[in-house]
């Protein structure tokens, strides 16, 4: 597992790594499912954010960091796209599989006022961290 070379890459890297580390802390106390659920697909979001700054030259960085604002900012398959279309590598079956599970995460869910289930938690949280482990092997 290496580190992003862009320094933006790194910085979106190192906060994928963080709220996924949030994102467990929150789910051990077993209460707090549905923050965990939230922050791990900002863990997703981030780790492909850095995927793709680590793909573009460096000359396009600035124009994809713009790139990053508004709702579409928060889409996985629209982050996935550009991640593709920059020279980015296929996702292995697994991984889609882990993207299938999660596809359904909003940033909408900050105002979900229930709790979701501790199994809904875990699966999301496991696919969470197959597509973290196989993205980190990437850099």
């Amino acid at each position: 597992m290496g580190v992003p070379d862009s320094i933006e890459a790194r910085r979106y890297y190192r906060c994928a790594l963080e709220r996924d580390e949030d994102a467990r802390i929150l789910l051990m106390r077993g209460d707090r499912t549905t923050g965990a659920v939230y922050l791990s697909g900002y863990a997703i979001e981030c780790i492909l954010k850095a995927l793709i700054l680590s793909a573009v030259p460096g000359a396009r960085e600035h124009e994809i960091l713009e790139s990053f604002r508004g709702a579409k900012a928060h889409n996985y398959e629209w982050l996935r796209t550009i991640y593709l279309e920059n020279g980015g590598a296929r996702f292995p079956p697994d991984v889609n599989q882990a993207f299938t599970l999660a596809s359904d995460w909003t940033t909408d869910l900050r105002y979900v006022p229930r709790t979701l289930t501790l199994r809904e938690a875990d699966a999301f949280l496991a696919a969470s961290g197959r597509i973290l482990r196989w993205a980190s092997r990437r850099f």
